[in-house]
């Protein structure tokens, strides 16, 4: 686009000397409306070098940019194992992310009053994470209550 140093316009038909409405003022200003601001025009310097094919480009790349933001707030689950057992336990997702490459996070949280830090090794049982939910084995849970998980998924374009 070249011309850029010549500001945007704003143009208007030139209002005679002679325009002069009777009658009530809501009358008055739709008339002026009708009849000038209405027919005015915006002229950016160098729009008209912008090509149909170059506005379809734009126009696709955002609506690319809008269904990846649609993925990735679609694909984010959250939830908590409120009653945790040593051992296995299962998760399951509401609803199905879109395939099995999410990524899990996991934080514990103590119990009131409790000092000692708890035992947060854990892991997720080998084959187990699928697009319903996954198995994830946790170590003695003395110390802590519940554990929160997270599942995100960035699907790629």
């Amino acid at each position: 686009m070249q011309n850029q140093s010549s500001p945007a316009q704003l143009l208007f038909p030139t209002v005679p000397s002679n325009y002069c409405p009777e009658g009530k003022w809501s009358d008055i200003f739709n008339s002026f409306i009708q009849l000038y601001l209405n027919n005015g025009t915006i002229n950016i310097p160098g729009l008209g070098q912008v090509t149909p094919a170059q506005i379809a480009t734009i126009n696709q790349n955002i609506q690319n940019l809008q269904n990846e933001y649609n993925a990735l707030a679609v694909n984010v689950k959250s939830g908590t194992i409120s009653s945790p057992t040593a051992g296995l336990n299962l998760v399951t997702f509401s609803s199905a992310m879109p395939n099995t490459s999410y990524i899990i996070t996991a934080y514990f949280v103590s119990a009131s009053g409790t000092t000692a830090t708890p035992a947060n090794s854990w892991s997720i049982i080998d084959g187990s994470q699928a697009t319903t939910g996954f198995s994830i084995l946790l170590p003695t849970v003395t110390n802590y209550t519940k554990v929160n998980w997270s599942v995100q998924s960035i699907v790629s374009t």
